[in-house]
C-alpha cells in the first residue's frame, strides 16, 4: 500500500491531492447542465411530404411508395415505417445505433433528390429531420384574451420573435393561431355569367401584381436602379385588377369575386381552462440547459406582459423545468439524507465521533469529485448522473469504513500507536478493499455499454457509479489513513451507558455469529442444501413479479387523447374536447387544462389533446395513476368520440404513447382490418385492457371525381386542368401577396363558402379548354360519393394495421402473454405480427441487460481471480451472488413493483455490492492461515473480525438508498425499484453469505491445498 504509506509521511501531499479533485468539482459544478435526460443521439429521421389536396391513397401511391422505394437503399436502416394522410405523408427511419444520425439524414436526402423529378410536381420539397432528445419542447405559453384572433396571433407571432432571440431556445410553433390573409372569395354565378375560368383571375393577378426591376441606369457619376412599381398598394386597387376585357366591357376582380381581408381558415384551436387562447410551444437547441433556457424565456414573458394590451393574459401551463428543478432539489435531499444515515450508522457501530468524522468525508469529496467527472465528459445533472449519485452515497464510504474500521482495531485491540496502526490497518486490508472497489466498477461497465436505446441512456449511469466508487477508493487510501494517523484516539476514559450498551450489542452479535458459524461448519452439506432451496424460491418470486418496460411515475401531468369520427369539423372537435375538459376541471385535484387541436404537419382537425396538470404532491393524497383511472371511468360514457387517458411518455417524439402497440402487418389492407377487429372484441372481454383502439382509420367520407377520358378529349380539355382548377376553388391556394407595410400577407383565391357546400357544386364549375372556349365539369365528369382511409400504416413497405390498448390492473409482461394466446386464434397465418413501442424495447433491453449481467459476472470472476491469484477462491466469492435474487425478488413483492428496466439495472448493481462480504471473509481467512492458523479456526477468526465492517458496510449503503427507495421524492416512483432491489438483495445475502461462503470455503479447502502442495513439491525438486 504504497499510496497509504506516502499519504501518511506526507499529510500535506495527501490533503493537496484530495483537494485538487475538490477544487476541479466546485468549480465545475456551475458549468454543468440541468436536464430531464441524458443528451443522446438516436439515429431517427423523419421524412415529411405535403401534397395539398391529395387523399392517403393518392399519398401513399404517388409519394410515400416512391419515397420509401428510394430510403430503403440507404446502409443501416433498421426499421422504416410511413403513415400517409390526408395531404401529407411521413416516413419514420430507424437506423442502427451504431450510424451517425447526421450522416444517416443526409444519406437519406441524397436519395430524395435523386427521384424528386418522379415525384408530383405540385407537392412540396420533402423536409428530412433527425430526432433529438436534446430539442423537445420544454414549454408552453398560452396568450389569451378578448381580442380578434387575427390580432391574437399577431401578439404571439411578436412573442415568438423576441423569444427566438433568447439563448439555448430552438424552434418554437404557433397553435390555435390564424394569420391575416387576404380572400378573393370568387362568385360561381357571376363567372358563369361572365363566361370566365379560374385561370382567368389567377393569370389577371399574377401578371398586374408584382414589382419588377428593370436594371440601372446612369448619368455622370451617379447610378439609379429602375424598378416597374407594380405591386397593389390596397385592397381597392386589388378589386380593381383587369381580368379580361369582352365585348367593350372591361371585367376586374371585383366583378366577380369579394375581396376580404380576414384571417386564414382555421385548422388548429388552444384554449386554456375553458378560455380560447394561443399557445406557443418551445423547443431547446440540443445540448442546451434545460433549466436555463426555461429561466430565460420565463423572465423575457415577463418583460413581455408589461406590453401586452389590457385583458390580455401570458400564462405557462406546461414548464418541464419545473419538474426538472424539482426533481433535481428532491435527489439533492436523497443524498444528503442517504449521507446522514450512512453516517449515523457508522456511529452507531465504532461509537467514536473522530472515526466516524473521518469516514463521513469520504461522502463530499468522492461526490465533488464525481462532479468535476461529469463536466470534463460533457455530461449533465439529469436523471440518470443524479439517480447513480443517490445509490452510490452509501457506497462511497464502504472503503472508508472498512479502512478505518481495521485501523482502530488495530489501534484499540493490538495497542499499536496511531501511525504504525494507520499503515498496518491499511496495508492488511488493502487488497479486499480494492477487490470490492474493482468489483463494483467491472459491473458498472457493461452497463455503459449496453446496447440498444435503453444503453444509450444508461451510459452516463454506469460510468458515474464508476468514477464515484474510484474516488471513495482514492480517498480511503490518501485522506483516510492520514487522517487517522493523526486524529484517532484510543479511547482511555471511562464509557458512557451509551457506549457501554452499543459495545454490548456488538460483542452479543459476534458471539451469537461464532457460535452459528462453528454449528454451520460441523453440518456442511445440511447448510449447502438449505442455501439451494432457498435459492429455488427466487425463481417462484421472479415468476410472481409484474414486468413493465418503464415504471408509472407521479409527475402530476398526463393526457387525454379525443378523436371523433374522421370527417368531423374542427368545430365540433373543439365544442366535444372543451366540454370534455371541463368535466375534468371538477375534479378537486386538477389544477389546469390545455387543449390543442390539430397544429403540426398532420393538422388532424378531428383529433384533440387535453393536457391536464394536477396540483402539487403535497396537496393531493392520491397517485397520478388513481386519478387517470377516475377520469377513464368518468368520460367511459361518452359514445362521441374515442377517448383514451395516457401518462406522459418518456420521450415525447411524436409517436404512440400507447403500453400495448401489437401490430399486424401484410400487403391486404381489408384483411389487416377485419384481424384487427377480431382482435379488439377478443381483448374487450379481457381484464385489465382499457382505452381499446387501432391505427387504421377508414370510413372518411370523399367526393370522388371521375372524369370521363373521352368526353375530355373530344372537348380539348387535359386532366390535369380539371384538378388544378378543382383544388384552386374548392381547396383554395395562395395565387399572390399583398404588401402592406413592412409585412406580406397571402392572397388566397377559393369559392365563397355557399358555392362549395354540395356535391353538385362541383358539376357547375367551369374550366376553359385549349381552344380557349367554356366547358361544363358536370359534362366531363362524374361525381360520385364514397369512403376512403383516413389514414394508411406500412412497416418496412408493407401495409400494416395496430392494435392499441393501455393497461389497468394488470402488467406489460401478462398483457404481451394475452395478447399473442388471442393472436393465434384471430390472426390468419399469412399475417405478420410483431410488437413496437414499449412491448419491442422492453424485449431488447432486457435481452441487452442479461448480456450486460453476464459481462458483468465474468469481469467480477477475472478480477477476483487476478486479486487472490487463485482460480477457485473467486468460485467461493462469487457464490454469494445467486443470493442476492431472493431479497431483490421478495423485496418488489412485498412493496408491489414491478420487474423492469431500472429493476434489472438493480441486479447489475448487486452483482457488484454483494461480493463485499465474500472478500472480506475470504481474504482474512486467507491471511489467518498465512499466520498458521488450522482452517475451521481460521474462518471463525475471520467471521467474527470482519462482522463489524460487513454489518456497517451493508447497513450504510441500505440506508443511504433508504431515501431514493421510499420514493418521496418527484419522479421517484422510477427511480425507487432499483433501490428496493439492491437492498433486498444486499440483506438476504449479506445473511446467507456470512454462512455459506465459509462453509463452501471449507469444502473447497483441499481443492486449494492440493494445488498448493503441488506447487511446494514442484519448487523443492527443482531447488
Amino acid at each position: 500500500m504504497k499510496l497509504a504509506e506516502v499519504s501518511i509521511k506526507r499529510p500535506v501531499f495527501a490533503a493537496m491531492m484530495v483537494a485538487s479533485l475538490m477544487v476541479l468539482g466546485v468549480f465545475s459544478y456551475p458549468k454543468v447542465g440541468v436536464d430531464l435526460f441524458p443528451n443522446v443521439d438516436l439515429p431517427f429521421v423523419s421524412v415529411t411530404a405535403i401534397y395539398p389536396g391529395a387523399d392517403p391513397q393518392v399519398i401513399e401511391d404517388k409519394v410515400v411508395d416512391k419515397l420509401e422505394e428510394a430510403i430503403s437503399t440507404v446502409n443501416g436502416i433498421k426499421a422504416l415505417r410511413s403513415v400517409s394522410l390526408e395531404n401529407i405523408g411521413q416516413i419514420f427511419v430507424e437506423f442502427e445505433l451504431g450510424v451517425d444520425p447526421d450522416r444517416a439524414a443526409q444519406d437519406v436526402r441524397d436519395k430524395i433528390a435523386a427521384v424528386r423529378r418522379n415525384l408530383p410536381k405540385e407537392m412540396e420539397d420533402p423536409v428530412v429531420a433527425k430526432f433529438d432528445v436534446g430539442a423537445l419542447p420544454i414549454l408552453s405559453i398560452t396568450l389569451s384574451g378578448d381580442l380578434p384572433i387575427g390580432r391574437m396571433t399577431r401578439l404571439a407571432t411578436d412573442t415568438k420573435e423576441r423569444l427566438q432571440k433568447l439563448e439555448g431556445v430552438g424552434g418554437i410553433n404557433i397553435v390555435g393561431g390564424q394569420e391575416r390573409e387576404i380572400q378573393i372569395q370568387v362568385k360561381r354565378r357571376r363567372m358563369a355569367a361572365l363566361r370566365l375560368a379560374v385561370d382567368d383571375i389567377t393569370r389577371a393577378l399574377a401578371l398586374n401584381n408584382m414589382d419588377v426591376p428593370a436594371g440601372r441606369m446612369q448619368r455622370g457619376s451617379r447610378e439609379y436602379t429602375v424598378k416597374t412599381k407594380g405591386e397593389v398598394r390596397s385592397l381597392s386597387e386589388l378589386r380593381d385588377i383587369v381580368v379580361r376585357k369582352m365585348m367593350g366591357r372591361t371585367i376586374r376582380v371585383g366583378d366577380v369575386a369579394d375581396v376580404v381581408d380576414t384571417v386564414q381558415e382555421p385548422r388548429s384551436h388552444a384554449s386554456l381552462n375553458g378560455k380560447n387562447a394561443v399557445t406557443l410551444v418551445i423547443r431547446k437547441k440540443s445540448g442546451a440547459n434545460t433549466v436555463a433556457v426555461a429561466g430565460r424565456v420565463r423572465a423575457e414573458l415577463a418583460q413581455i406582459r408589461k406590453g401586452l394590451p389590457k385583458g390580455v393574459a401570458a400564462i405557462i401551463p406546461i414548464d418541464s423545468s419545473t419538474y426538472i428543478a424539482n426533481s433535481m432539489h428532491d435527489v439533492q435531499f436523497d443524498l444528503l439524507f442517504g449521507a446522514i444515515l450512512a453516517v449515523l450508522i457508522v456511529l452507531f457501530f465504532l461509537a467514536d465521533w473522530r472515526a466516524t468524522i473521518i469516514v463521513a468525508l469520504a461522502i463530499p469529496t468522492s461526490v465533488v469529485a464525481t462532479v468535476a467527472f461529469i463536466h470534463f465528459m460533457g455530461f449533465t445533472f439529469n436523471n440518470m448522473t443524479m439517480l447513480a449519485l443517490s445509490l452510490s452515497i452509501g457506497i462511497l464510504v464502504d472503503d472508508a469504513i472498512v479502512v478505518i474500521e481495521n485501523i482502530h482495531r488495530h489501534l484499540t485491540e493490538e495497542g499499536k500507536p496511531p501511525l504504525e496502526a494507520a499503515y498496518d490497518g491499511t496495508a492488511e486490508i488493502g487488497l479486499a478493499v480494492m477487490a470490492t472497489t474493482f468489483s463494483i466498477m467491472a459491473v458498472f461497465v457493461p452497463v455503459a455499454t449496453m446496447e440498444g436505446i435503453v444503453g444509450k441512456f444508461f451510459y452516463e449511469f454506469g460510468l458515474t457509479v464508476a468514477f464515484a466508487v474510484a474516488a471513495s477508493l482514492f480517498v480511503s487510501f490518501t485522506l483516510t489513513p492520514m487522517l487517522a494517523s493523526r486524529f484517532l484516539r484510543v479511547h482511555t476514559g471511562k464509557a458512557s451507558t451509551l457506549r457501554k450498551g452499543f459495545l454490548r450489542v456488538l460483542d452479543a452479535i459476534d458471539s451469537t455469529y461464532a457460535a452459528v458459524l462453528r454449528r454451520a461448519l460441523r453440518v456442511r452439506w445440511l447448510v449447502v442444501l438449505i442455501a439451494m432451496g432457498v435459492l429455488a424460491t427466487s425463481f417462484v418470486a421472479f415468476s410472481a413479479l409484474p414486468k413493465e418496460f418503464f415504471p408509472t411515475d407521479n409527475r402530476g401531468q398526463f393526457r387525454v387523447i379525443v378523436e371523433l369520427p374522421q370527417g368531423k369539423t374542427l368545430a365540433a372537435a373543439q365544442a366535444l374536447c372543451d366540454e370534455v375538459a371541463a368535466k375534468i376541471r371538477r375534479l378537486e385535484v386538477v389544477s389546469d387544462t390545455l387543449v390543442t387541436i390539430g397544429g403540426g404537419a398532420q393538422e388532424k382537425v378531428n383529433e384533440g389533446r387535453i393536457q391536464v396538470n394536477m396540483v402539487s404532491r403535497s396537496r393531493r393524497r392520491v397517485t397520478q395513476k388513481q386519478v387517470e383511472e377516475r377520469v377513464r371511468r368518468m368520460l367511459s360514457q361518452e359514445h362521441r368520440a374515442k377517448i383514451s387517458v395516457q401518462p406522459m411518455g418518456m420521450i415525447e417524439g411524436g409517436q404512440a404513447q400507447q403500453a400495448v402497440q401489437f401490430m399486424l402487418r401484410g400487403q391486404d389492407l381489408r384483411q389487416l382490418s377485419s384481424a384487427a377487429s377480431r382482435m379488439l372484441v377478443a381483448l374487450r372481454k379481457e381484464k385489465g385492457f382499457v382505452d381499446l383502439d387501432v391505427s387504421y382509420r377508414g370510413g372518411k367520407p370523399e367526393i370522388r371525381v371521375i372524369p370521363n377520358r373521352r368526353r375530355a378529349a373530344d372537348r380539348d380539355v387535359p386532366l390535369a386542368l380539371i384538378g388544378s382548377s378543382l383544388r384552386m376553388l374548392v381547396g383554395g391556394e395562395k395565387v399572390s401577396d399583398y404588401k402592406e407595410g413592412a409585412e406580406r400577407y397571402d392572397v388566397r383565391l377559393r369559392l365563397r363558402e355557399p358555392d362549395r357546400r354540395y356535391r353538385s357544386d362541383i358539376g357547375l364549375l367551369s374550366v376553359r379548354n385549349l381552344r380557349g372556349g367554356l366547358v361544363r365539369l358536370r359534362d366531363l365528369v362524374r361525381i360520385d360519393p364514397g369512403e376512403g382511409p383516413g389514414r394508411i400504416d406500412r412497416h418496412d413497405r408493407q401495409r400494416q394495421v395496430t392494435i392499441l390498448a393501455n393497461l389497468e390492473g394488470i402488467s406489460l409482461g401478462e398483457a404481451q402473454g394475452t395478447v399473442e394466446r388471442l393472436a393465434k386464434k384471430h390472426v390468419p397465418k399469412g399475417v405478420q405480427t410483431s410488437w413496437q413501442g414499449q412491448a419491442k424495447m422492453m424485449g431488447e433491453s432486457f435481452a441487452s441487460v442479461v448480456s450486460a449481467l453476464l459481462l458483468a459476472v465474468i469481469f467480477v470472476y477475472m478480477i477476483l481471480a487476478s486479486q487472490y491469484n487463485s482460480f477457485i477462491h473467486p468460485f467461493t466469492i462469487m457464490l454469494s451472488l445467486p443470493f442476492s435474487f431472493i431479497g431483490a425478488f421478495l423485496g418488489l413483492l412485498v412493496t408491489g413493483m414491478t420487474f423492469n428496466i431500472f429493476t434489472s439495472i438493480g441486479l447489475i448493481l448487486l452483482m457488484g455490492l454483494v461480493t463485499k462480504t465474500a472478500i472480506l471473509l475470504v481474504d482474512y481467512t486467507n491471511t489467518l492461515r498465512d499466520r498458521g492458523l488450522p482452517v475451521d479456526e481460521a474462518l471463525v477468526r475471520a467471521g467474527r473480525t470482519r462482522l463489524r465492517p460487513i454489518l456497517m458496510t451493508t447497513a450504510a449503503t441500505i440506508f443511504g438508498m433508504m431515501p431514493v427507495a421510499l420514493a418521496l421524492s418527484e419522479g421517484g416512483e422510477q427511480r425507487a425499484p432499483m433501490a428496493v432491489a439492491a437492498m433486498g438483495g444486499l440483506i438476504t445475502s449479506t445473511i446467507l453469505t456470512l454462512v455459506v461462503v465459509p462453509v463452501v470455503y471449507r469444502m473447497l479447502d483441499r481443492f486449494t491445498m492440493g494445488r498448493k502442495q503441488v506447487v511446494l513439491d514442484s519448487s523443492d525438486t527443482a531447488s
